[in-house]
């Protein structure tokens, strides 16, 4: 008897677990996707970002997760004294989404509820000098947030990467 029930509580929750992904998808929302994006970027602990984002890349599929780490050459998103590789991801994930953003919603052709049609849209609404300045600053704190997690001996360099690293992207990350 004990088998029997078993076997039917793991049918049923096997059965809700594939209706669960049945789920349909919520239209297109500007100012959902904005606060989003907002969280994952400036509300979010780096530690909590990297540990939940395959979690996150899951629920929110149409968001840009890609990552090339930071892309730096030769050195690449750790060394000895530094690992940066959350704060690369990221960052990544800041200006690709804005850029979306504006893909998806700065164009004056799309009805409320849907997004740009194909070459209709413009960036600057959400990917602009100032959003990227304040996701190149988070970068740096993300940087530094590892760094404090080293010992003395290696704070100081890993530090000095941060700085590298955070004017590299200022020079060279866009608008």
């Amino acid at each position: 008897l004990m088998g029997i029930a078993h076997f039917s509580l793991v049918a049923v929750s096997s059965v809700l677990t594939a209706l669960s992904s049945l789920v349909t998808i919520a239209p297109p929302d500007v100012n959902r996707d904005i606060a989003f994006v907002e969280s994952v970027m400036f509300q979010t602990p780096i530690r909590e970002f990297d540990r939940t984002r395959f979690m996150l890349r899951r629920q929110y599929k149409w968001f840009d997760w890609s990552t090339d780490g930071c892309s730096a050459p030769i050195v690449g998103s750790e060394g000895r004294s530094f690992n940066f590789v959350a704060a690369c991801r990221r960052h990544d994930f800041g200006y690709r989404n804005l850029k979306l953003l504006d893909q998806r919603y700065n164009c004056t052709d799309a009805a409320p509820g849907s997004v740009c049609s194909v070459s209709s849209w413009t960036f600057g609404r959400f990917w602009n000098s100032t959003q990227r300045q304040r996701i190149d600053e988070q970068f740096n704190r993300d940087m530094l947030d590892n760094c404090a997690t080293r010992l003395r001996s290696f704070r100081v360099r890993c530090e000095a990467w941060a700085y590298t690293y955070f004017k590299s992207v200022r020079a060279i990350g866009g608008p």
